[in-house]
């Protein structure tokens, strides 16, 4: 590669100057290009996409509303031509590719508004939305936490009817409900909340035990509003309600933590579910609950004191781990301009000093913030200011960190963490700087 002469001021991988845009395909799609003292790259608007061109010489190169030229090479949006033949060929075949339309139509049937009406009228209007086609409904709707509150809103109306008017009939209305949907209770566990105050009205007393024990191991954050339901009054002096009672004073600081009930409700109903379900269950376990750090779970196996207690803590350190690894912030996105992907990117800082964490991530949020960078930059007429500078050094410094945590590996899974990294853009243009 010939020598690239910088003839700009202060021009630096994290300063780089803004050399023009262009819209070559005449539609939304809008490419800025850069120059980091070392060689040209283009950022494409709409993807985000980066994309070096270290065959450039930015002495000759010149910005042009389809893209760029020099003395050799012409580059239309981000795309290479060794002549302008080449390049006036390829643009006529090029894809015309449009801006994502996001303003997507929600066509499921909406869910059942029961506001003003009676516990009894509310309850008949939710059953009747239930019985008509929930199968298809269940699919719509499975991934919806709306969907969840709906569940829980009926018991609790099951409750409030049967108190209104003490028909048995509203009771087993309920108990059959929760039966239906018991299995995903670990999502929204006021679920068991009010499904243990439906049994309890019902007289099945082990039932609604059964219920708030569930709501314990699932770490349900309204516990504490369990525990004094004044509808549980009678409950509240069986020895197990206390037992409940005393478990969960003790968990307290630790009760947003995972547990193995936790994994195990997701593993044994995540069979025969599509993927996507599979997905959205996995992530609300992944980012709704605490994770241990490794050296905290080798502390706590080495301090208990007989074989249950151990047996306990080692399967929870295997779930632990085997998730944190493989799944923790591996299929989320990370776009730090929607509020999914700054939390995302606040769930990373309370992660990244974790040992067991995938070193991929690592790579992955170097690039999001890589991105973030440049499309601040060029939404600041390609003036990179101390805020975008920084997010550029940060970026840099993440991805030295995945290199630095590969380096333990052997090379098997080095190689393999190498090659999914190099589907990132900051991995080709950390190369091609490194090689300048």
């Amino acid at each position: 590669m010939s020598t690239i002469t910088n003839t700009a001021v202060n021009v630096t991988p994290d300063t780089p100057v803004f050399m023009g845009c262009s819209k070559p395909l005449e539609s939304d799609v809008q490419f800025s290009y850069f120059f980091n003292g070392c060689f040209i790259y283009s950022y494409n608007h709409t993807t985000g996409h980066c994309t070096c061109f270290t065959e450039l010489d930015v002495a000759t190169a010149t910005v042009k509303p389809f893209g760029l030229v020099d003395k050799h090479y012409v580059v239309i949006g981000d795309k290479l031509f060794r002549s302008p033949a080449q390049a006036k060929k390829a643009h006529s075949v090029l894809p015309n590719v449009n801006a994502a339309n996001d303003n997507k139509v929600d066509e499921r049937v909406p869910l059942p508004k029961a506001e003003n009406l009676s516990p009894i009228k509310s309850l008949a209007l939710i059953e009747r939305w239930f019985n008509e086609d929930f199968d298809v409904k269940w699919e719509t709707y499975q991934e919806s936490p709306e969907f969840y509150n709906l569940i829980q809103y009926y018991l609790a109306l099951c409750c409030n009817a049967y108190k209104e008017k003490p028909d048995q009939a509203f009771l087993d209305a309920g108990v059959q409900v929760y039966l239906s949907m018991a299995q995903f209770s670990w999502l929204t566990p006021s679920i068991l909340h009010n499904a243990a105050c439906v049994y309890w009205l019902a007289g099945e007393q082990d039932s609604a035990l059964d219920c708030i024990e569930l709501a314990l191991d699932f770490r349900y954050t309204g516990m504490e509003s369990l525990l004094h339901d004044e509808d549980l009054d009678g409950l509240k002096e069986h020895p197990r309600f206390r037992c409940l009672s005393n478990k969960y004073q003790a968990l307290k600081p630790k009760f947003n933590y995972v547990t193995p009930e936790l994994f195990e409700a997701f593993e044994n109903f995540a069979v025969q579910q599509s993927d996507s379900f599979v997905r959205f269950m996995r992530g609300h376990l992944l980012k709704n609950f605490r994770f241990y750090d490794i050296s905290e779970l080798s502390a706590r196996i080495d301090s208990c004191e007989n074989d249950d207690e151990r047996e306990y803590w080692q399967r929870l350190a295997s779930f632990n781990n085997n998730y944190l690894y493989n799944y923790m912030l591996m299929e989320e996105p990370m776009d730090l301009l929607t509020e999914q992907g700054k939390a995302n990117y606040q769930l990373f800082q309370q992660y990244r000093h974790y040992r067991v964490l995938n070193p991929l991530v690592f790579a992955k949020v170097a690039e999001q913030l890589f991105h973030h960078a440049h499309y601040w930059g060029s939404q600041h007429h390609g003036f990179f200011n101390q805020r975008d500078s920084a997010l550029l050094q940060q970026s840099f410094q993440l991805f030295q960190e995945f290199h630095v945590a590969t380096e333990s590996l052997c090379s098997e899974k080095r190689n393999e963490l190498m090659a999914k990294a190099k589907e990132y853009d900051i991995f080709n243009y950390m190369e091609k700087l490194g090689s300048c």
